[in-house]
């Protein structure tokens, strides 16, 4: 899961077998350690409603991000890119928006790619 934080708005992309998890109602989460030993942990989860809480635990930060289940498990097996369609999820100022991570149009070095959903913008060769 790839996190991308802009202003207000919270973006989380999800390869194919995450997708797959939070469908089934399992957690999603990364975990990045910095230096000093810290670690920010960013996890998606299925719950009764929408939500969002962000919590020191430690020396950690976690970002918990929260999807009703059934509308997880619908939007796993569906060709919907975005959780919430073409609008972000709003949570009071936050906006987050949850998406299915597609292959990069221009090949990067470094970018792993291995379950990621086709672009459609590339043409199948």
């Amino acid at each position: 899961m790839k996190l991308r934080v802009r202003g207000e708005t919270l973006r989380l992309r999800l390869t194919r077998s995450e997708v797959e998890a939070l469908g089934a109602g399992q957690v999603v989460e990364e975990r990045v350690p910095f230096p000093a030993g810290n670690t920010l942990v960013y996890q998606l989860r299925t719950a009764d409603a929408y939500g969002s809480a962000m919590e020191q635990q430690g020396a950690d930060v976690h970002i918990v991000v929260e999807v009703p289940s059934a509308v997880a498990a619908e939007w796993s097996g569906s060709e919907v890119v975005g959780l919430a369609g073409d609008d972000a999820i709003s949570m009071g100022p936050l906006q987050v928006l949850i998406e299915k991570d597609f292959t990069c149009v221009t090949p990067r070095e470094g970018e792993e790619e291995l379950d990621t959903y086709p672009n459609p913008n590339v043409a199948a060769g």
